[in-house]
This record gives structure tokens, sequence and C-alpha cells, in this order.
């Protein structure tokens, strides 16, 4: 009997709190759909027997973990709007004769009615939506071969165990919350008076200078590799910067408003200024979490739909010809022998190479100094001082250029990855210095890039005895070999020239003994598409999970708000203020809240544009109009988006506070 009082007790509560109850079992319900769907493409046999599965698994297993992440904090989070919502209800139980036990068995019951029916609703609708997921997932990276649709008992137990251990602890922290809390307090809610918050100019200063010190950061450094630890850096120094700067300095450009005369001394901007100065101290991390979460949504989108779109980009960088054919420790012997390979199996499948290239060269890792070159022999590349030199006879230039040019011993041709040339005359290895004559803007073997993942020079020199009297001479010399670099896009049917290579490959490795490997850009093709595509899949899972954590978030904030003003815009319309006005004063106060941490995520992503850049390109995508668009594109799309959520917020806020 008295179990049956608790659970209508329970349902009647929820019922009448649907405003806020409602929105937070939706979005209980979305998450789990989507860490539940995450899981089972994750457990799916067919893509673990996929070409490029391994990358692919664990870009989907990186995506399981932030949704699981994520859904613990974001759960905790909107739970905390829940109960501060239900304060005075609890404390009008209490006040009336139920004790915090009976409050307990109560609230048990509802978290256990909104954990099972959101638990059972998101395992139900993630078995449903996760068909769509997975031919959403199919069509993007464009996998050929039909794969089986699974539902797992892993993904059931293991969706099933996280999400009870997160209601639970949840409802284990508002028991303790209540418990801690006397009636009266409980009674008067959010009713409790705050004085006016100080202005803290020192965490102000100290959110712009570490606002500032990530811009920076994000913004001087050149290389790509060197821009991902970088990344997570700024990243941290402008996420606390933010933070600081919501809590002080949104309650400093308050003050200043508010001594602006002409602007603050106005109906609709008197009230919500007011207002929003007092209760900023407790506004200050939601805004803040709004704008890392808004700016979480731009930066995820605008990357991923740029490297799935950029894809021809991508491809073009990795691969400069359609097929490259690469020989280790080669010698005028290997390489006459490769030559007739190729043309004989080009020949039997009846097809003929272009735009070729051959180059025999010696790679060697260098130390970039101030007046010039030091070797460095093979093992940590990727420093910023670490330069790539390879040097070839300057016969392999003639034949690639169309070029008679004849160098003498001390003389050299350059060419540089990087679209910013290396603009001097001498370049100097260890004690040699050659004299440039010339540095071409392009040749056929190499592409220049923005932000070469490792900036490398080609130097063209006499001859081979110039080559060997150099790495004679350098320290470690017996770790640098020849190398012989053969590349030409094809003509013919995909499976020809597939067959072609394939039969290249056997017969220098097999037949011949020969060390190298070889790449043709259609076999390598379909595995960048899986490898993007599931980055642009986990982009569009995050950014729609980001997205609807930033508009509940929102929605919250101004119901809750909303509750709280309402008395006094009711005291306001009784001294005079119309319906008008109030509706006036509603949108100011709301559209200075709102468009705030949108805009300080625009100027986030604007700040962060070129580190981007640099990231991208270490993916080989180094279209910089094509990321333009894209991250244009993300801010409009998601404006939109806000400013729908704007006019919704607003209308729940107005017609709360004019009831």
């Amino acid at each position: 009997m008295f179990k049956s009082i608790y659970i209508r007790l329970a349902f009647t509560n929820m019922k009448k709190n649907k405003r806020s109850y409602l929105p937070f079992l939706v979005t209980s319900i979305i998450t789990i759909m989507l860490f539940f769907d995450m899981s089972i493409i994750m457990d799916n046999s067919g893509i673990k027997e996929m070409p490029g599965a391994g990358s692919m698994r664990s870009i989907l297993g990186f995506g399981t973990v932030i949704v699981a992440i994520f859904a613990c904090v974001f759960l905790f989070y909107t739970n905390s709007f829940l109960i501060k919502q239900r304060r005075k209800e609890i404390g009008l139980y209490n006040v009336l004769g139920m004790g915090k036990k009976e409050i307990a068995i109560m609230m048990f019951w509802e978290s256990l009615m909104v954990g099972g029916a959101s638990i059972l609703a998101g395992i139900l609708g993630g078995i449903i939506l996760g068909r769509l997921m997975f031919l959403l997932l199919y069509k993007i990276i464009g996998y050929q071969t039909s794969l089986q649709y699974e539902v797992t008992g892993s993904s059931i137990s293991t969706t099933l165990i996280l999400f009870a251990v997160i209601f639970f602890v949840a409802f284990v922290s508002n028991l303790i919350q209540v418990r801690k809390a006397n009636p009266i307090e409980l009674l008067r809610g959010g009713n409790v008076g705050e004085k006016e918050p100080k202005t803290k100019i020192l965490l102000t200063v100290f959110g712009v200078v570490t606002i500032a010190a990530g811009y920076i950061l994000a913004n001087i450094v050149e290389n790509p590799i060197e821009a991902i630890s970088v990344f997570f850096v700024a990243v941290l120094l402008v996420v606390i910067g933010t933070y600081a700067l919501f809590v002080a300095g949104s309650i400093a450009f308050l003050k200043l408003l508010r001594k602006n005369k002409s602007f603050y001394y106005k109906a609709k901007h008197f009230h919500s200024v007011s207002g929003m100065i007092y209760r900023m101290k407790q506004n200050a991390v939601g805004l803040a979490n709004i704008c890392i979460l808004s700016t979480m949504v731009l930066v995820t989108l605008s990357t991923t739909v740029g490297l799935n779109l950029g894809m021809e980009n991508i491809m073009e960088n990795r691969f400069p010809k359609e097929l490259i054919l690469t020989i280790e420790q080669s010698n005028e012997e290997t390489i006459r022998t490769v030559d007739t390979v190729v043309a004989e199996e080009l020949n039997r499948q009846g097809i003929r190479q272009e735009n070729g290239y051959r180059c025999q060269s010696v790679s060697m890792v260098t130390d970039k100094e101030k007046d010039g070159f030091s070797f460095y022999a093979f093992g940590s590349l990727f420093y910023p001082n670490r330069v790539l030199v390879q040097l070839a006879p300057v016969s392999y230039y003639n034949e690639m250029m169309g070029e008679n040019l004849e160098l003498s011993d001390q003389e050299a041709v350059i060419y540089t990855s990087s679209k910013t040339p290396y603009g001097k005359d001498h370049f100097r290895i260890e004690d040699t210095d050659f004299t440039i004559v010339e540095e071409p803007d392009a040749i056929p073997m190499e592409k220049k890039q923005n932000f070469p993942v490792m900036e490398s020079y080609i130097l063209f020199v006499k001859d081979q005895t110039v080559i060997n009297n150099l790495i004679s001479s350098l320290p470690k010399s017996g770790e640098v070999s020849m190398e012989y670099s053969y590349g030409f896009d094809l003509t013919g049917s995909e499976e020809k020239k597939e067959a072609a290579a394939e039969a290249i490959t056997n017969r220098i490795q097999n037949d011949y003994g020969i060390g190298g490997y070889l790449e043709l850009r259609g076999v390598y093709e379909e595995d960048f598409h899986m490898f993007y595509g599931s980055f642009f899949f986990l982009g569009i899972f995050l950014g729609g999970l980001f997205l609807m954590a930033t508009v509940l978030i929102i929605y919250y904030k101004q119901i809750s708000e909303g509750f709280e003003d309402r008395n006094r815009y009711q005291i306001m319309q009784k001294v005079g203020m119309s319906r008008r006005e109030v509706k006036k004063t509603v949108n100011s106060q709301i559209r200075m809240v709102f468009f705030l941490p949108l805009g300080l995520s625009v100027l986030h992503l604007a700040a962060a544009f070129q580190l981007i850049r640099r990231l991208l390109s270490s993916f080989n995508l180094t279209n910089t109009n094509l990321i333009v668009v894209c991250t244009i594109g993300t801010v409009l799309i998601f404006a939109l988006i806000y400013a729908f959520v704007f006019k919704l917020t607003a209308r729940e806020y107005y017609k709360i506070v004019t009831r």
C-alpha cells in the first residue's frame, strides 16, 4: 500500500513537472540511443573484416569513449537543473510532515521510472535507429560489399550497465543535496537574495590573457605534427580563459553597460541588465558551457566535412602519380631490371604510362641550422628543425623537365616541398657548400604544400660521384642508401591497372629479389574513403550530440530563469509595464545572454583556423578555399539553428513570466 502511494506520488510529480522532465527524458533517450548505436557498429562482425577496419574501429572506438564521457558529464549537469527546479516542491513536502526517508523513497521511484524508461526506450530506439546509422556509415565510406546489420548482446549489456550506474549516481547526488539542506532552504528554492557581485579585475585580466595565449599559440606553430600537441594545449588555455571571462568578465561588461546611461536607462535594457548583473554569478558557468559546446560543434563539423569533401585533394597530395614504385638500395642494374619489368607488364595488359618521372636519390634527415644543415641520421623525425634532404643526379631533373642543364661539382638545383621558396644562393650540408643555380616552382615527382608534415628539399647535383663524395664525408654514412622512385599515370581500366601492379610487384620481389613497394592510387582509395568517411561519420555523430547538449542547456537555463523572474515581472506589470514592454525586455535580456556565447565561440573558431589548417594538412588536405567554405557554411547553419532555439526559448520564457 505504502509502496503504491510513493509510486503514484512519483508519477504525479513527474507529470506536474513535465516541462522540466520531458526534455531531460528525451535527451537521456537520445544519448543512450547514440551510445548504443556506436557500440553496435563497433561490434559488427562485417566491419571487423573490412579493409582498413583497424583504423576505422579505432576512430569509432574513440567516438564511443567520447559519448560515454559526455553522457556522464551532461546527464549529471542536466540533473542538477532538475533538482534545482524541484527544491521548493521537496521543501514543501518536508514542511508538511514528510520525512527525508520518505522523500528519498519517492525520489528513488522517480529516478527508477526516468532511468528505466530512458534505458528501455534508448535501447529499443537504438535498435531501430541503428539500422539507419549503419546505412549512413555504409553510404559515407562507399563500401561496395554487403554488410549484415547485427544487434549484439555485449552492446546491450554495456549500455545497460553504463547508464544504470549514471542514473544511480545522479540519484545518490540528489539525495545528498536534499539531506544536507534544511526545509526552509528548500522551500525558498531559488528565491534566496544575492548581493551584487564584485567586479573581479584580476580574474577578468587572467581570462583575457589566457585566451590570448591560446590564440597566439594556435597561430605560431608551423609544423603539422607539432600542431597536434599544441592543439590540446591551446584548447585547454582557451577553455580555462572562457570560464574565467564569463565568471568575471561578464560582470565587468554588464557594469560598463550600466554606466552607459543612454543605453541603460531604456525600458527594455534597464530591467534586463540589472537582473543579469545579480544573476551572472550563477549563470556564468552555464554560459561558458554553451560557448565551449558551440565551439566543439563548429570545430568538429567544419573539419570532418572538409576532410570528406576534400577527398580528391587528399588523394592528389598523397599520390602525386597514379602508380608509384619505390626501390630500396638501388643501383644501375636494379634500375634497368625494374624499368624492363614495368614496360613488359604494362604492355601485357595493353595499358600505357603518361606524365611519368624517374629519380634515383639518397635521402637523409638533417637538423636545420642558421648557416646550413647538419646530418642527423634516422630516428625521431618530427621535430620543428628536422628537414629531409634528397640528393639526386641532375640527369633525372633534365629528364623530368625536358631540359639540358649542366652543373659543376659545386652547383645544384633545389626544390622544396613547401610553398615558401628556399630563396637563397647557397645550400650547405656539413662542410659541403652548393651554389643554387635554379629553383623550379614545380616538378612531377612532388607537389608543394602550405604546411608539409615534414619540410623537405630535393637537391639535384652534377652526378653520382658528387653524391658519393658527400655521403662518404658524413658521420654514420652507412645509414644512408640510394633509392629509386618511378611514378606515372596510367590509361585503361581499373582491373587492368590492378593486374599490372600485382604482376610488377610479384616479378620484382619474387623473381628478382629486389626490395621495394608499389602504391596504386585506386587500391588505396577505398581504404582512404573508409578512414576519412569514419571521421565524417564521427563528426556528424558528435556534432549532433554536442548540438543537442547546447540546446538543452539553453532551454533549462531559460526555463529556470523564467520561474525565478516571474515575480519580478509581475510586480513590474502591476506598476505599469505593458505586455509589449515586457516582451521587449525579455527579448533584450535573452538576446544579450544568448548571442554572447555564440559570438565568442565564432571568435574561438576564427582564432583556431590557422591551427586547424595545419592539422588538416597532416591528413593531406591542403585546399584552403575548401576549408574556408566548410567553416563558413558550418557557422551559418549553426547560427540558424541557434537563432531558432533563441525564438523557441524566448517564447517559453515570456509565457512563464506573464502567466
